[in-house]
This record gives C-alpha cells, sequence and structure tokens, in this order.
C-alpha cells in the first residue's frame, strides 16, 4: 500500500533529518522552557514533562515518545516504539510504524494517526480532526470524537461509551496476506457513525441497540444490548 511504504519511510527521513538530530540520547522537554529547535533522536526516547511545550516536530527512530499530562506538542512519529499521550494534551499528527499508541482523556489531536502495526486506543473526550488509521492493530474508542474515517485491516474494533465517528468505518481488504479468523467489529452503547460501514472481508459485526449508524456494506450485522455482545465475552 501506498500509505504503509510513506509510514515506512519515516526511518529514513528521520536519520537524514539533519545536524540538529540526536544519536544514542534520550530527549527531555520540561515546563516553563519553550523548545524551538527539531527534537529528533535515533536511538533514544523523548519525554515531553507535563505543562510543556514544543514548538518542534518529534521524532525517533528507535525510541518511545511520552507526553504528560497538559503539555502541548506538534507533530510525533516513532518508528519502533510506544507512544503514550496523557490527558488533556494538544498535538499535531501522531505516527508510529512498529508500536502503540495511547491517548488519554480530554486529548486534541489537530490532525491524523496512522499506524502500520500497533493498537489505538482512545479515552473519553479525546478529538481528533482527522482520521485514525492502522494497519495490523486494533482500534479501541471509549467516549472519543473523530472528524474523519477510521479504518484498518486486522485486530478488531472497539468503538464504544459514546464516540462520535463523522466520517466512515472501513475495515480494507488484507490483499494476498489473510490473517485468518475475521477480525471483530464492536459498535458499543450510545456510539454514532455518522458514514457509511464498509467491510472488505469478512467480519463480525456487533452492533448496540443504542447505537446509530449509516449503510452498512460488506457485512450482517448482529444487534445486541447490554454492556458486550455475548459472543465476544
Amino acid at each position: 500500500m501506498a500509505k504503509n511504504k510513506r509510514l515506512v519511510s519515516l526511518a529514513g527521513m528521520l536519520v537524514l533529518a539533519g545536524c540538529n538530530a540526536s544519536v544514542n540520547e534520550d530527549i527531555e522537554i520540561t515546563a516553563g522552557q519553550p523548545h524551538k529547535a527539531p527534537s529528533v533522536t535515533v536511538n533514544g526516547d523523548v519525554r515531553v514533562e507535563r505543562d510543556a511545550v514544543s514548538d518542534a516536530a518529534l521524532r525517533t527512530v528507535n525510541g518511545s515518545i511520552r507526553v504528560d499530562d497538559s503539555a502541548k506538542v506538534r507533530d510525533c512519529a516513532t518508528v519502533n516504539g510506544r507512544m503514550e499521550i496523557g490527558d488533556d494534551t494538544q498535538t499535531g499528527d501522531l505516527e508510529t510504524v512498529n508500536g502503540d499508541l495511547h491517548v488519554g482523556e480530554r486529548a486534541r489531536v489537530q490532525g491524523h494517526i496512522r499506524l502500520v502495526n500497533g493498537e489505538v486506543a482512545l479515552k473519553t473526550g479525546t478529538h481528533v480532526d482527522g482520521s485514525v488509521d492502522t494497519v495490523n492493530g486494533r482500534i479501541v474508542m471509549h467516549g472519543a470524537s473523530i472528524a474523519g474515517n477510521i479504518s484498518n485491516v486486522s485486530g478488531g474494533m472497539l468503538i464504544t461509551d459514546g464516540t462520535h465517528v463523522h466520517g466512515n468505518l472501513r475495515v480494507r481488504d488484507p490483499g494476498d496476506d489473510p490473517k485468518g479468523t475475521p477480525p471483530e467489529i464492536v459498535i458499543g452503547p450510545d456510539t454514532v457513525i455518522d458514514g457509511d460501514l464498509r467491510f472488505e472481508q469478512p467480519v463480525r459485526l456487533f452492533i448496540h441497540e443504542s447505537a446509530r449508524v449509516g449503510d452498512i456494506n460488506g457485512a450482517e450485522a448482529v444487534r445486541y444490548s447490554g454492556e458486550t455482545p455475548s459472543a465476544s465475552s
């Protein structure tokens, strides 16, 4: 996929990011000290402390990125590492190639979320201005709001607790690499998906009786009541 190639190319872009990149050092951004220089490391973690502000893109090749509560940053990207974004934060695009991405409560992502191999988890009150996409990884949303689309190939989805997706939900064709057991897609209580639900491979689709969704293409939905569908418990 073209999108996969673009994300994997992050590794090369980060290595070539310029003379401001460090090689074997962590990057720490503290509160009260605005950080405007490029923040790139090859073998190191990136940590943004609570209430800190960074006007630079934060990037690492082999390392994790952690943004503590109430911090404000621009785009964040890592190739091999997880990303943890705290409560009440503000970020730009969030991208990882090999690693999970967890976002806390009431965060604002002013851009897109894109992963290749990893889970995306968003908590209550978090809003994403763009779309959420991963290839191989589960998408979990509890009370979040997504202005764009959500999509993946494998890993399934749990979209619940009043989450509002303004765009479409899509499970893409796995191509020549089928994943075996059909992904489980659960649209939980009070969830709203304004757009269509599009399935390009077999899935197990469960939709709560209180949820509202658009047209369903490529799957038969099983309606359920209670907290979880019995087939997924």
